[in-house]
């Protein structure tokens, strides 16, 4: 397979042979200085404690994503493959009905840890393109038209990256690197092919002396005459300032190699975001299992390799992503091999990688008019998740547009447990109750509770065991989430009414086209998990499915609006919280105390009910905490400076703790509420305005 990899723009590749290419182009030159001539940087900043590094694992040729990770339960697997297919017993077993290659130990070990994602179905839905080129051209420009720039060039042109902000291992500069001011840097696997770092004879060092030399006066050959010689310098000073990273690696194996050094790379600390690694052909017309496995092989001990070499102080800095051009066929071919395909699946594995699944697996059986797996997320939303959340660049203006965030990142660095940070807009926050303790755990496996955040444009980022549910799509201003009473899923309200049900939430009906009096403000489901109210900013209440109404103040007129409700336990009632901390209780809800007649601080935001029903906390703006009833006191921000108010808070399982939740995504926890990361260090394109937990 020919790479869609040209070397061009203001790259670099580290190599004798490219220097003197370059040296021959700009003694022909005759018009304006190239960009490319610009000089490298003399010397790179470390990471910042928010900087995370993404090593890219580029799979040429289609990977399979069936035989990375079969669907062994799925008869219709082994009927369109009776030979080219791992069997259940091979399979490293993962749940769901899905296994992963038998060579993937590795992968394995950190799914089983919660330190890999694995999203299904990737393509490029409506996009039917079985050409290597035009599939891998859009891959790597991060665009589904074919443009001449890559997605990670760009992202360094948005970050001011210098020479070393991406880098290539190998001989190419792939396209994905290539920006417009940017610059990337092409290493080769053996620093004996770097130019000016192999002086073992004298005559090397004359020459290489000699060259650096040409640099510190004018050369009396004019403009490009002085900016080759300042290449030549920065060059082999680029050489040396990475030497350290190479040395013996024991395997013959070129992945492991390639693997071992981007690890070193990063230890070195000298400002590297993106490294690139390629793997060998995956193109596999026949002989496909063997073939197959010989990848997936590489592929796990490379990943060994990473681990191995990286520094302890990178582990947490750190994540891989697996990519390729499409998938193979799903039916075999008459030569023992699977022709090109469309979706596949990816890999992502660091600690600070959500693990668990993502997507979904595409239908077997509803196959596109190619005979083709139908792909059910976009390439570009996984790169628009590695922009936001990891890279920390905003992915619209690198993509040209909004993608679905899949949220499979914790972010790097979150500064006081992740309670600052910077956020936008504006909103109120409801809260959730009920965590189950025996629910798996996903991104931590020793958790025992997890929670998701909402923003105001419908993203849903979660925590903890709080498994995958999507997305909210577009639509008016989120007001509120909780989580079903299942917690494999939520209701999202929004404030113009609508509803929506994601993960196995079920949808009961909502306000949407309906013109309110107020806003909505809130949302409470019942115990059931069958119904659910929504609360106004008057105080009305809308029920729907088995939730009973039992008052409201939509007549009543109030002091303060009412911010934020609770149900309680038995789903026979409900409390109303105003901004003043006015409680109004319906129902079986029993009234413990107000701060109506107190003089607050800060504004009252939301609140949630104990466990017992017999209790309830207020939160206001500033993250003081006034319990009532059986609630107990665990500790406030009402004392700190918070960068962000907080929306919205929740109780623990037990009801002997809290958190709650800034508008930057900071996340607070107090008693036995457990700590599960938080949006404090990211940079949001719309605020939080809940956690449901």
């Amino acid at each position: 397979m020919t790479r869609v990899a040209p070397i061009v723009g203001p790259e670099w590749v580290l190599t004798r042979r490219r220097f003197l290419q370059a040296s021959l182009a700009v003694g022909g030159a005759t018009a304006l200085l190239p960009s490319w001539m610009q000089e490298l940087r003399a010397a790179a900043a470390p990471l910042a404690a928010h900087e995370g590094v993404l090593v890219m694992i580029m799979m040429p040729g289609g990977n399979d994503g069936l035989n990375m990770v079969p669907p062994v339960a799925n008869s219709a697997y082994y009927q369109l493959r009776p030979n080219v297919s791992i069997s259940q017993a091979e399979a490293l077993p993962i749940g769901h009905g899905l296994g992963l290659h038998p060579a993937l130990t590795n992968v394995k070990r950190y799914f089983d840890n919660g330190k890999a994602a694995i999203v299904q179905g990737v393509g490029t839905p409506g996009i039917v393109d079985l050409s290597h080129f035009s599939s891998m051209a859009r891959w790597m420009a991060g665009s589904t038209s074919v443009i001449d720039t890559g997605w990670v060039g760009r992202c360094g042109d948005a970050l001011g990256g210098d020479s070393l902000f991406a880098v290539n291992i190998g001989d190419d500069m792939p396209g994905h690197l290539l920006g417009v001011s940017s610059r990337s840097t092409s290493l080769p696997l053996s620093i004996k092919g770097a130019f000016g770092v192999d002086q073992t004879y004298d005559w090397d060092r004359r020459e290489f002396a000699a060259i650096r030399e040409y640099a510190t006066v004018a050369t009396g050959l004019g403009r490009f005459g002085d900016e080759l010689a300042r290449m030549g310098r920065t060059t082999i000073d680029l050489g040396g300032r990475i030497s350290g990273a190479y040395g013996a690696v024991e395997s013959q194996s070129i992945p492991v190699q390639k693997m071992a050094l981007a690890a070193r790379l990063i230890n070195l600390d000298v400002g590297i975001r993106v490294i690139n690694v390629e793997l060998a052909d995956f193109d596999h017309h026949q002989g496909h299992l063997a073939s197959h496995q010989s990848r997936m092989t590489e592929l796990n001990d490379g990943l060994g390799a990473f681990f191995a070499n990286l520094s302890m102080a990178y582990e947490n800095r750190v994540a891989i992503m697996t990519f390729s051009e499409f998938g193979r066929r799903p039916s075999q071919n008459a030569s023992g091999g699977t022709d090109h395909g469309t979706a596949s699946n990816m890999l992502v594995i660091g600690n600070r990688v959500r693990g668990g699944l993502y997507g979904a697996q595409p239908s077997l059986t509803q196959l596109d008019a190619t005979g083709n797996l139908v792909p059910a997320v976009s390439f570009m939303s996984t790169y628009a998740t590695a922009l936001d959340s990891w890279l920390g660049v905003e992915s619209s203006g690198v993509l040209g547009g909004h993608f679905e965030s899949l949220n499979f990142f914790d972010p790097v660095g979150d500064p006081l447990g992740g309670a600052l940070g910077v956020g936008n807009g504006v909103g109120a926050g409801f809260i959730a109750a009920g965590l189950d303790p025996n629910a798996d755990a996903f991104a931590n496996p020793s958790a025992s509770s997890g929670y998701w955040l909402a923003t105001a444009a419908g993203t849903i980022y979660r925590f903890g065991n709080a498994p995958f549910v999507g997305n909210a799509g577009s639509g008016a201003a989120v007001a509120a989430t909780v989580a079903a009473a299942s917690r494999g899923g939520l209701y999202v309200a929004r404030v113009d009414g609508e509803v929506q049900a994601l993960g196995d939430a079920t949808h009961r009906g909502d306000m949407s086209g309906v013109r309110l009096n107020r806003p909505i403000v809130g949302i409470a489901a019942t115990a059931t998990g069958n119904g659910y109210w929504l609360l106004g900013g008057d105080g009305g209440i809308f029920s729907f499915g088995d939730a009973k109404f039992f008052g409201s103040t939509g007549a009543l007129r109030l002091n303060q609006p009412v911010v934020g409700m609770a149900a309680t336990p038995s789903g026979g009632g409900y409390w109303l919280v105003a901004s003043d901390g006015g409680i109004f209780a319906f129902g079986d809800a029993g009234f413990f105390g107000s701060t109506g007649a107190l003089r607050l601080n800060q504004p009252v935001v939301g609140m949630a009910a104990t466990p017992s029903g017999g209790g309830y906390w207020l939160v206001a703006s500033d993250g003081g905490i006034f319990a009532f009833g059986d609630a107990g006191f665990f500790g406030s921000t009402g004392d700190i400076t918070l960068a962000q108010p907080i929306v919205g808070m929740a109780a623990s399982a037990s009801g002997h703790g809290y958190l709650f939740v800034a508008r930057d995504g900071g996340v607070f926890c107090f008693g036995d509420a457990k700590f599960q990361g938080s949006l404090g260090a990211t940079k949001l394109s719309a605020a939080i305005v809940g956690l449901a937990a």
